[in-house]
């Protein structure tokens, strides 16, 4: 079973404001390059630069397509009712929460960690908890050190919720070892919960770099396990066409065994996102 972590659903569509987006990756669009590349599901993720905290089209969309699309939503943790737009979300079918540091882009932001291990949002992580959701975290290069370092304890506070860190948390492995920021994510491996996302994000600055997919995936399993590893495609979002994401995360895996590299690329997302 093959599948996709990390798709970015848009649309334009007046149902769902957001603004026109070029060339959009609807759910029908995106279930059509499943089947043509030999996926069987995927995690629909909220485009948040595009439509904010307003994540009706994943929901909707996993809500028609229940057995083959998961919704990941993306909020603000720090929000006064943030914990009753988690349980709004999951009310409508969310599978995971996803949280990033407000008002930050890749090149910068507010310094902090508030924005998931300061008090207001440890409201949404005792929520997620009580429904059984997932949690996701995405961490800048800017923000990683101190975001790495403030989340055992987060972690340890909430054993039973999955925590999934996006593009291996911003671990810039297209650098010469020791890669820059692994210290801190390597400090989490015997945390069990702790999972890691690999994206074509990643990808994409390890092709560029001259350094193979497969190294750093090979170091992440032999850190981690495969069954805490995963593959999305980050489509929409990094400007590679679908087929080539697909055919990379394949070669990604290339060094692994059968049974890892299947878990890799899509049981470790069945089992954390409900897909079968």
């Amino acid at each position: 079973m093959l599948v996709d972590a990390h798709a970015h659903l848009t649309i334009n569509d007046p149902a769902y404001p957001g603004g026109e987006v070029v060339d959009p990756m609807t759910a029908e669009r995106l279930l059509a390059a499943l089947d043509e590349h030999g996926l069987t599901a995927a995690v629909a993720v909220q485009r948040a630069h595009v439509y904010g905290f307003d994540n009706s089209y994943v929901v909707d969309s996993a809500a028609r397509y229940p057995d083959r699309l998961a919704a990941m939503c993306v909020i603000d943790a720090l929000a006064d009712d943030a914990d009753a737009v988690v349980r709004r979300w999951a009310t409508r079918g969310a599978v995971a929460m996803r949280l990033t540091a407000p008002g930050g882009h890749q090149h910068g932001g507010p310094r902090g960690t508030d924005w998931f291990a300061g008090p207001a949002a440890l409201r949404v992580w005792r929520q997620a908890a009580e429904l059984g959701l997932s949690m996701c975290l995405h961490i800048y290069r800017w923000n990683r050190d101190d975001c790495l370092a403030a989340l055992p304890g987060v972690v340890r506070a909430f054993p039973g919720t999955p925590v999934v860190l996006d593009h291996i948390a911003s671990v810039e492995a297209d650098r010469p070892e020791p890669y820059p920021g692994a210290d801190g994510l390597l400090a989490l491996a015997d945390l069990e919960q702790v999972h890691v996302k690999v994206t074509t994000l990643n990808h994409a600055r390890l092709l560029s770099a001259g350094v193979a997919p497969a190294d750093v995936v090979f170091w992440l399993v032999s850190r981690f396990g495969a069954g805490r590893v995963l593959w999305g495609s980050d489509v929409t979002q990094t400007p590679v066409g679908y087929p080539d994401m697909v055919r990379i995360g394949r070669e990604s895996v290339a060094g692994l065994t059968p049974g890892d590299a299947a878990l890799v690329l899509g049981g470790t997302a069945a089992r954390l996102y409900g897909l079968t």
